[in-house]
């Protein structure tokens, strides 16, 4: 395959083969500083604008996607001229065009010359995948990585990021798309089942609630609808993951605290979850990002301004436990995020833009039944589900994620074979 790989490139222009090893390196590159995330962020979209421009094939962008996320992009701008810093708001709605042109460029590599280097594409990140799995599981068991980094939070896991607490979101955004590489490509199903189990069991032991919560949901979903005959093999990989993670739990006093005392028992002992999620540093987020919300309600106060409105005295909330922690970078929930910052008229943008994608690709998906598609149909799903705490959804490491999903996800719906 390697060979074969080589061979083919000697055929392919440079600009091609370049933008070929960005798209295959992406995921890697989240693995990295964010000045690297952001230059590969940056490097695809310009080197694919140039190549389009210079090859007059600006036609490429001439479609619903683009023009719907362009409005939606437009609208974003829009909404800085009534936020609160106007600077903070525009810079980041400004930055977000980037991610329009990744989509495209993505698209455009995994769909070149009628698929020509998707499994190769897929194969890199299954790797990239599998290897930060193993690095994660070395950690779990020596306390240290490969590379002799140390989480300092304990019952928690960094991997590669070293001290920066986010590799469960990368699990999350990687963990379906892995999956869907090997059942594709392996004629013995038993591995596909077994690295299930193995990679739940690796999104729970990275100790990111949030995220090993979403990973489940993506498993679960993922296993009803397109493993269809199997459902004694469903049962077990559930029943299995159960098994460890109960295990674990009831073992490891840093994860019983932060499921058991942090999660559980705070739900059953109150008469309702309003009540519970008030004794949450989340939900001092949360209900403070809903009185943002009604304070400014058709435009909120900007993108990136949760962080400037929410230590405001007039938010302030004794009923909320952890009132003096209201404040935060971001409300750490995606529609909240959303309501505050951009108000109805940004929300209303947004809701119906992804929801108008989401249906139009699992039509797609029952007609061609692409494993790949139905991935990243069920990650944006499982993101966009409410209450679960995330992270920003402007941020470049997890705007990179989830727009490396979404292009999947739409490289599927119409195949064009002569787009390159």
């Amino acid at each position: 395959m390697k060979n074969f790989f080589l061979n083919d490139l000697k055929y392919e222009k440079k600009i091609d083969i370049i933008l070929l090893f960005l798209v295959i390196f992406l995921p890697l590159s989240l693995l990295c500083r964010s000045l690297i995330i952001n230059a590969f962020t940056i490097l695809i979209p310009l080197i694919f604008l140039i190549k389009i421009i210079n090859e007059k094939k600006l036609f490429i962008l001439n479609n619903k996607i683009f023009w719907s996320l362009l409005i939606f992009w437009l609208i974003l701008l829009l909404n800085s001229f009534f936020s609160i810093n106007f600077y903070e708001s525009f810079s980041r709605a400004f930055g977000f065009l980037r991610f329009i042109i990744l989509v495209f460029a993505i698209k455009f590599i995994i769909s070149y010359k009628n698929f020509k280097f998707e499994k190769i594409i897929y194969s890199i990140w299954f790797s990239t995948f599998f290897i930060v799995s193993s690095d994660l599981i070395f950690e779990y068991i020596f306390g240290f990585n490969v590379l002799g980094f140390q989480s300092n939070w304990p019952g928690r896991l960094s991997g590669f990021l070293d001290q920066e607490l986010k590799i469960g979101n990368f699990y999350y955004g990687f963990i379906l798309i892995a999956l869907s590489f090997v059942y594709k490509n392996y004629r013995n199903k038993q591995i596909f089942f077994i690295l299930a189990i193995f990679f739940i069991f690796i999104s729970f032991v990275i100790g990111e609630r949030s995220n090993f919560i979403r990973s489940a949901f993506l498993l679960i979903l993922f296993l009803l609808i397109f493993i269809e005959n199997s459902w004694w093999k469903k049962i077990f990989i559930l029943l299995s993951s159960i098994i460890f993670i109960f295990v674990i739990i009831n073992s490891n006093p840093y994860y019983k605290v932060r499921y058991w005392d942090q999660i559980i028992f705070p739900i059953k002992s109150s008469s309702n979850f309003s009540i519970a999620m008030k004794e949450t540093t989340y939900g001092a987020h949360y209900y403070t990002a809903i009185k943002i919300f009604k304070e400014n309600l058709f435009f909120g106060v900007g993108l990136r301004n949760y962080r400037n409105e929410s230590w405001k005295e007039k938010y302030n909330d004794e009923t909320l436990k952890f009132n003096n922690s209201r404040w935060s970078t971001h409300p750490h929930q995606l529609h909240l995020e959303f309501l505050s910052e951009t108000g109805l008229i940004g929300y209303a943008s947004f809701l119906i833009l992804f929801f108008y994608y989401l249906l139009n690709s699992f039509k797609s998906y029952l007609k061609n039944k692409n494993i790949y598609q139905l991935s990243s149909i069920l990650f944006i799903i499982v993101s966009l589900l409410p209450i679960i705490p995330s992270g920003s959804f402007f941020t470049t490491f997890g705007a990179t994620i989830f727009w490396i999903n979404f292009s999947v996800m739409t490289t599927y719906n119409l195949v064009n074979k002569n787009n390159s």
